[in-house]
């Protein structure tokens, strides 16, 4: 099966995917996210509780098992961890979290 990248559409978009058109998504999504720090403050069940550490008010959760696969720690390493992602606002709401780092 041969196909062209003319043919490969964004799923963003749904125009065709080309270096200009790569380069154009990358900037929007760099623009539009920032790089927040985060601590985790405990685990409650299966979840990793977590606040900003600039505004401690701002207070989330997440699976533990999947933020200590992705910070590359073990699950008890997890309470009093610093840490970094990117977050970048959702289309609909919400946020999006990637490129977890150890702070």
């Amino acid at each position: 099966m041969d196909t062209s990248l003319d043919d490969v559409r964004c799923g963003l978009c749904g125009q065709a995917v080309n270096a200009r058109h790569e380069q154009h998504h990358e900037e929007s999504v760099v623009s539009a996210g920032r790089r927040v720090e985060y601590v985790v403050i405990g685990l409650r069940g299966a979840n990793a509780l977590y606040h900003a550490a600039d505004e401690p008010s701002r207070t989330g959760k997440m699976g533990a098992a999947d933020l200590a696969q992705v910070l590359r720690v073990q699950l008890s390493d997890l309470p009093g961890r610093h840490y970094t992602c990117w977050e970048r606002p959702g289309d609909y709401g919400g946020v999006f979290r990637s490129g977890f780092e150890l702070a």
